[in-house]
């Protein structure tokens, strides 16, 4: 039973991060130095739930970001699933509960969703589409210092549920 409540807490977390990046914290306000929640929560999924379960909040989570972006359709579905993949194959070799393993994760992560998308534009149309390292780097930062606080609270809030 615990198994399911904690299913619906992660996929009702993914709804209100989907709902709170595409309006209180979109680029639209604060440019390429937005939180990506939607990564963060992904990023979790990988290194501390199970595969099954974890890579259908993934999926999910990555299609409706898709769906509310107005991106290329399909570029935050094949980059999300691809570094909870990536991610999951590591958290199975690294003690995930260092926060350097996950500040690495998360910073990764970002870096790997950037270039993927970058690519993927790159290949797929001729919107020039230039973001400086930099800023990817400054994202980068931003998605550490903010997930932390998420990380802790997401665990806290989860370990309630399991009991």
């Amino acid at each position: 039973m615990n198994r399911i409540f904690s299913f619906i807490f992660l996929a009702l977390l993914s709804f209100v991060f989907i709902i709170l990046q595409t309006t209180l914290l979109s680029p639209i306000h604060f440019g390429l130095f937005y939180p990506d929640l939607n990564l963060i929560l992904i990023v979790f999924l990988s290194l501390f739930s199970e595969t099954k379960g974890g890579a259908i909040i993934a999926l999910g989570n990555a299609y409706m970001t898709d769906v509310l972006s107005g991106y290329l359709f399909g570029i935050h579905t094949f980059s999300r699933l691809a570094v909870f993949t990536i991610l999951k194959g590591f958290s199975e070799n690294v003690y995930s509960q260092s926060k350097l393993a996950q500040g690495i994760a998360i910073f990764f992560s970002t870096i790997f969703s950037w270039f993927f998308i970058w690519a993927v534009l790159k290949m797929k149309t001729d919107i020039d589409f230039n973001i400086s390292t930099g800023a990817v780097i400054a994202q980068g930062a931003i998605n550490i210092l903010v997930g932390f606080p998420i990380f802790w609270i997401i665990k806290k809030t989860h370990a309630r549920i399991q009991t």
